[in-house]
């Protein structure tokens, strides 16, 4: 009797076992879409001078220089590529974050940022998340030219004259 139980005790330890352990399936989906873009290589690094500019120009906060255009060419867009938002980021301005921050140091023009702008003149504020950036049109199949352009915005009075040096990225997020 006591070899029955045993054997009985066994047998539920095991089928239990077996009940617990059952065959679960994933399945995981997705989608390849041909909608990105190549930057062209002469967008992929690139200087926008901003030119010589009067510290007395800039006599206000907000005060702004003449805008410098400059675009960003996409190569080799994809069949089905239609909008990309384009952000810029870097080092915000202590005193304006939605400006680009002038490297300091020694000889460094100070009391001013870097705005960037799009081509309708709209300012792109610094370091955005893509959902708050605007997206522009894109040509599937081929080569799209977006053009931007930047100036120099008193933050501080009095601007100290100097050199005007920053350094920003550009992120691109492809609908």
């Amino acid at each position: 009797m006591r070899k029955h139980l045993y054997t009985l005790c066994l047998l539920t330890l095991l089928s239990a076992r077996a009940t617990q352990a059952a065959d679960s399936t994933i399945t995981i989906t997705g989608n390849v879409k041909d909608n990105a873009c190549t930057v062209a290589p002469g967008s992929q690094s690139f200087t926008v001078d901003l030119l010589s500019n009067a510290a007395k120009q800039l006599n206000r906060i907000g005060a702004t220089t003449p805008t410098v255009p400059f675009s960003i060419v996409f190569d080799k867009c994809g069949g089905s590529a239609i909008s990309v938002k384009v952000g810029f980021t870097g080092g915000a301005d202590n005193d304006n974050a939605a400006l680009l921050q002038v490297d300091g140091g020694a000889g460094a023009a100070s009391g001013l940022g870097i705005q960037i702008l799009d081509k309708s003149g709209n300012a792109i504020a610094l370091n955005e998340v893509s959902s708050a950036l605007s997206g522009s049109t894109l040509t599937a199949g081929q080569s799209n030219t977006l053009y931007f352009s930047a100036r120099l915005m008193a933050t501080r009075t009095p601007v100290t004259a100097g050199q005007v040096r920053a350094t920003a990225n550009f992120t691109l997020e492809f609908q």
